[in-house]
């Protein structure tokens, strides 16, 4: 799963514990799940962040460097 679709399937999980239509025992396993899945987001957001710093990073220094030329 990507994390777009993690994060509609985060969303949709939100919607159902807001929904008030659960058990206590329900509410609880789809906010173990819901907490699952949002670490696995952080994760991966993490992980987005420090390649877009790599690329960056790469593309001031080929720019600095064309500069002192």
């Amino acid at each position: 799963m990507n994390y777009r679709e993690k994060s509609e399937k985060l969303e949709k999980m939100v919607e159902q514990m807001e929904n008030d239509d659960l058990t206590l025992e329900e509410m609880v396993a789809l906010y173990e799940k819901s907490t699952s899945l949002y670490k696995e987001l952080e994760k991966d957001l993490s992980s987005l962040e420090q390649k877009v710093r790599i690329l960056t990073d790469g593309m001031e220094k080929k720019e600095e460097d064309d500069e002192s030329i």
